[in-house]
């Protein structure tokens, strides 16, 4: 295990243990456990087919975004979706994030910086996307504390610089890097470098596509709302008196938990968001951990259960899946 890879580890489990402190403190067992009663199965099944609609929904963007370089079915890309964002859950660091490029590269003519490519403009979209549900949460929430207002300006500045970035790389790419770096390298790493920048450009072929990009956009649109209905359906099993915009509040509080170092499944990061969320609603601390508990349980279950499924389709174990990260440097 390298040293970087080992403190980002230490980083997460000592994040998940503050927060899982945080949202157990003064919080009776047996409090929660009647808490955790209050479930209402009925609700059960709606949440799971929202879950298992958002990874077909990850699936079809990505055949989208995928068109101008090949046309890949939507099922083997649910395959490579599936067992991608299992491993982003159950492997830690965050390894995971190096087995949609890596699996869909091995499963098709795209090569792995075309998918890198193709990946720098999905998550543009989704930043863009997260900032848009963002301000929808402020306007529509009165009583936001102002750490939290002042905290949204930072997902909308990094998102405007991830499209100015993404903008020059596609405008000023290859002479640039041409001009300013090849000329200063040995030329072996110089004609390297410029094959991997025509590669992650050819990755972005999608942007001058108006209609395509505008149809991407919507549909992310659509799979970033998945998760807030997700969290209103729970909101309803427990039976909290919330409106639906505080299901909008816990996607963007967990939102702001995705930015650091988390262990697995987001284990203690997501329950103490859906505390400190529902907390401005006026739901009292043992029955938001509940909810954060079941909605975390019900997600990660549902990611697992569907990669699990999906792993020998895409004919790899999880050792292949370990191994991803360590074969990257060689494949770019």
């Amino acid at each position: 295990m390298s040293r970087r890879l080992a403190i980002n580890l230490v980083l997460s489990l000592v994040v998940a243990a503050l927060f899982l402190y945080l949202a157990f403190r003064n919080v009776p067992l047996g409090d929660l456990g009647v808490a955790l009663g209050r479930f209402d199965l009925r609700w059960l099944v709606p949440a799971l087919a929202i879950s298992l609609t958002l990874q077909v929904f990850r699936a079809w963007r990505w055949q989208l975004e995928l068109r101008p370089l090949e046309r890949i079915s939507l099922g083997r890309l649910w395959i490579v979706t599936s067992v991608a964002y299992m491993a982003i859950n159950v492997l830690p660091a965050r390894l995971g994030e190096f087995v949609r490029p890596w699996l869909l590269s091995r499963r098709s003519g795209v090569t792995f910086p075309n998918v890198v490519g193709n990946l720098v403009v999905e998550k543009t979209m989704d930043s863009m996307v997260i900032v848009f549900y963002i301000l929808v949460g402020l306007l529509t929430t009165s009583n936001l504390p102002a750490w939290v207002r002042r905290g949204a300006i930072f997902p909308a500045i990094a998102a405007a610089v991830i499209v100015a970035l993404v903008a020059l790389l596609w405008t000023k790419g290859e002479p640039f890097v041409d001009r300013w770096v090849v000329g200063r390298l040995p030329a072996r790493f110089g004609t390297g470098l410029k094959r991997v920048t025509r590669a992650l450009l050819d990755g972005m072929k999608i942007l001058p596509d108006g209609k395509l990009v505008s149809t991407v956009f919507l549909v992310s649109l659509a799979l970033w709302f998945l998760p807030i209905l997700s969290s209103y359906v729970i909101i309803r099993a427990f039976g909290f008196d919330v409106p639906f915009n505080a299901a909008l509040i816990v996607f963007i509080f967990i939102g702001f938990g995705t930015a650091l170092p988390n262990a697995p499944g987001m284990i203690g990061t997501y329950q103490y968001a859906c505390v400190l969320a529902l907390g401005l609603f006026g739901v009292d601390q043992t029955a938001a951990l509940a909810y954060g508990l079941v909605l975390n349980a019900i997600q990660l279950v549902s990611l697992v259960a569907q990669g699990l499924v999906a792993l020998p389709l895409a004919g790899v174990g999880l050792a292949d899946l370990r191994r991803a990260r360590r074969e990257l440097p060689a494949e770019a």
